[in-house]
């Protein structure tokens, strides 16, 4: 099945370079930003929802599997009195057998850095936006695949993130 694979929207999967860069224009310096990404200590990747469905009948060997993909990100905040930073990122794939669902799998994760303590609230959510999605996409990227492998449904692995689009909320 997966040599007939197709990723859907291929020319809109690559974010364009503002998006691509989610610390841009946030109201710190690339300095301010450095000193921060030097000096943060990841404390957590935390599952918090996870919603899978699968349908392994819709699946037709002679049909391409089409796959969408999407990552956004639902929410990001700063604590100065503890210098913590989260933010919760939400991965999706949904794989179609023409114009069937055959298989979607959507996860939420929170992402958790310790900041230095001269960390701006800005530079911190910045790199905590720009970063922590990087950070949690591997444990979806495995769930997802284990997830569809107990469905019995044959996927090809998902790609690197840098092929996905960002929805910043």
């Amino acid at each position: 099945m997966a040599k007939n694979l197709k990723i859907a929207n291929s020319s809109q999967v690559r974010p364009s370079a503002d998006e691509a860069s989610v610390a841009a224009n946030e109201g710190f310096s690339g300095k301010e930003y450095n000193a921060v990404a030097h000096a943060a200590n990841l404390r957590s990747i935390n599952l918090l929802r996870s919603e899978m469905m699968s349908n392994p009948a819709q699946f037709d060997a002679a049909e391409a599997i089409s796959l969408s993909l999407g990552r956004e990100l639902q929410s990001c905040q700063f604590d100065p009195e503890t210098q913590v930073a989260a933010a919760i990122f939400k991965f999706s794939i949904l794989a179609k057998a023409g114009r069937k669902k055959a298989f979607s799998c959507s996860c939420e994760y929170a992402v958790v850095y310790q900041m230095p303590a001269d960390a701006t609230e800005a530079a911190a959510t910045g790199f905590c936006r720009n970063v922590g999605g990087f950070a949690a996409y591997p444990y979806f990227r495995a769930l997802a695949a284990q997830m569809a492998w107990n469905a019995g449904i044959e996927l090809p692995p998902l790609p690197s993130i840098a092929a996905m689009p960002i929805v910043p909320r």
